[in-house]
């Protein structure tokens, strides 16, 4: 093949749309072979498998109530924490962020605020509000009627604890 021939099939795979310039030289390099029209040519069907992953609570308060505290609040934090929510509804998640007016990406319309309001979280600015931490256990052993999420290190000492026969004296 001639080297002008070579050179106009690179410029028609260009505008077909290749990702990156390997892509490129491979499809150049298999033109100048006579072989052409095999770029991205079929779909293979795979199921991405299922990713464990771990959430860790900024603030757990003694009543239960997990605090997560955002100056940012990214579209990754968003949908972690909706994953959260959707496996874990007895939690009552809530959020402190320096600032619930800040939208949630630029150019959008929907604040941190809005976006809290539409999927159920409870949030205040600056600080934790201090009815949060006054608010009783629900029957369910939390505040909001939730299960009371106990910090890893409360349950350590709760397994090495003599019950049964009030505290220990050192």
């Amino acid at each position: 093949m001639a080297a002008s021939s070579y050179n106009s099939s690179a410029r028609w795979k260009m505008a077909k749309g290749f990702r990156s310039g390997l892509e490129e030289r491979v499809s150049e390099q298999l033109a100048f072979l006579g072989i052409v029209d095999c770029y991205e040519t079929t779909k293979i069907p795979f199921l991405q498998p299922e990713k464990r992953r771990t959430y860790t609570p900024d603030f757990i308060l003694p009543n239960g109530i997990v605090v997560e505290t955002k100056g940012f609040f990214t579209t990754q934090d968003r949908q972690k924490h909706l994953w959260v929510k959707e496996q874990h509804p007895h939690l009552d998640i809530r959020f402190v962020f320096t600032s619930s007016k800040s939208k949630i990406r630029k150019g959008s319309k929907t604040t941190y605020a809005d976006w809290c309001v539409k999927h159920g979280y409870t949030y205040a600015d600056q600080s934790i509000p201090v009815e949060w931490i006054k608010e009783r256990e629900g029957p369910h052993g939390k505040a909001g009627s939730r299960k009371r999420v106990e910090p890893r290190a409360q349950r350590a000492n709760d397994k090495n604890k003599d019950t049964g026969r009030g505290p220990r004296r050192q």
